[in-house]
């Protein structure tokens, strides 16, 4: 049978015509992919520009928050990119300022149906009843572990830490100073540590670590209204002291690495909270054995952080390039099965089958259903700002860098981010 495709690519006249063909449209599509999932969508655009003359797609990456700032900037001066890459909970913010394209009449042109996607993707690509964007993935943190270092340290990697209390127990025994001596035994050096149990991120990243951890205690970030904080103070210290002890208590993750995958991919720490996209680098590591687990429950519920990219378009003026562009992103989108080797789980169903057979993807699929997004909301770049100064960075860098009291970096948090979100 015939593979239907969920959109018939038919360029207008114009794009065909010999003069266009000498002269190709060039779109530019922006995205904040940074890791090693950017080389794998430097080569989705180079396959679309190998088999499209007539439209060439130029790929800019850089970190999301800066990339926001630039499109901001962009925008106003009547000039942002043809296409843009958006996590889901940031387009309420870009639609509400006018920036983005409503796409719902492209999307039923193209009989893009609803029901080919997750559910809670494609939800996420509206705001106020209109739709700005093509669900393309869904992405979330996991647990990796370096299976030669477990099965050296006497565990089973097919048996990975599904709980807090194994997670410690675990990183307790493939912690070792350089007198083999581990952190719960006397005489334990933690300042010359040759193997570390466990890295996890220190950044925003940290962040959203606590943001599952409350989830997993039934707790959400905003109140029902969604203009302030209105989480439980007390469960918010016990998610922070969770991720405290594992580095000051329990000595099993190293203090303020700065770059905790590269630390698991040269063997220096057995195991690593990340995200899927880190995949492709663990892949492509000469030695590294690895398999992948989901994020630990912690408390009473499951629950892990997740975020899903989708495919926008930026107001402009100009309909033939917001035609083009929009061809662009529902090729990517059908050809998604291509995306998921960068370690993202594909919103379209079908390339979501297909990802799951590849290496360490399964743990990530299985945990879908668990998946808590961040809130949409109109702050959204500032709420949930990767730069240093962000509440959340701050927060983060305070509880597991440098130890100061939970009390004092919730409540810290709390009121940098009920400031952001007073603000008109």
């Amino acid at each position: 049978m015939k593979k239907r495709a969920i959109l018939p690519l038919a360029l207008t006249a114009a794009l065909a015509s010999g003069a266009q063909a000498q002269r190709p449209m060039q779109l530019e599509f922006w995205g904040g992919w940074t890791g090693p999932d950017a080389d794998v969508m430097r080569d989705i655009v180079a396959k679309w520009n190998k088999e499209h003359p007539n439209v060439q797609v130029k790929l800019t990456t850089q970190q999301w928050t800066p990339l926001f700032q630039k499109f901001v900037l962009q925008a106003r001066a009547g000039n942002p990119p043809d296409l843009l890459a958006l996590n889901a909970p940031a387009i309420p913010q870009w639609a509400d300022l006018g920036t983005l394209t409503p796409l719902d009449d492209l999307i039923a042109k193209a009989k893009i149906k609803s029901g080919d996607f997750a559910a809670v993707v494609w939800k996420g690509s509206f705001y106020q009843g209109k739709q700005y964007g093509i669900p393309l993935d869904q992405h979330m943190h996991g647990l990796f572990i370096n299976a030669d270092l477990f099965r050296k340290a006497g565990l089973d990697p097919s048996k990975p830490p599904r709980t807090g209390k194994a997670l410690v127990d675990a990183a307790i025994k493939l912690t070792v100073d350089a007198n083999g001596k581990h952190p719960n035994e006397k005489g334990f050096d933690a300042s010359k540590v040759r193997q570390w149990g466990l890295s996890i991120p220190t950044n925003h990243h940290g962040f959203y670590m606590w943001y599952a951890l409350m989830a997993q205690q039934g707790e959400t970030l905003l109140n029902s209204a969604g203009n302030q904080t209105g989480y439980d103070a007390g469960k918010s210290q016990k998610a922070w002291q969770f991720l405290n002890d594992l580095v000051f208590k329990h000595k099993v993750v190293p203090v303020g690495s700065a770059r905790p995958a590269d630390d698991f991919r040269a063997g220096r720490t057995a195991m690593l909270i990340d995200g899927a996209w880190q995949l492709p680098a663990l892949e492509g590591q000469e030695g590294l054995k690895f398999v992948t687990a989901p994020f630990p429950q912690v408390f009473s519920k499951p629950a892990v952080w997740g975020a899903g990219h989708t495919l926008t378009i930026p107001a402009q003026k100009d309909k033939a390039r917001q035609q083009a562009a929009f061809e662009v992103a529902a090729w990517i989108v059908k050809n998604s099965e291509l995306w998921a080797k960068a370690g993202h789980i594909p919103a379209l169903k079908t390339a979501a089958i297909k990802a799951k057979s590849l290496p360490g993807r399964s743990a990530f699929v299985n945990q879908l259903q668990a998946e808590v997004m961040v809130p949409p909301i109109l702050k959204s770049a500032e709420v949930f700002s990767a730069d240093a100064t962000s509440p959340i960075v701050v927060a983060s860098q305070a509880a597991l860098v440098a130890n100061k009291p939970l009390g004092d970096v919730d409540k810290a948090m709390r009121t940098a981010l009920d400031r952001l979100l007073s603000q008109p």
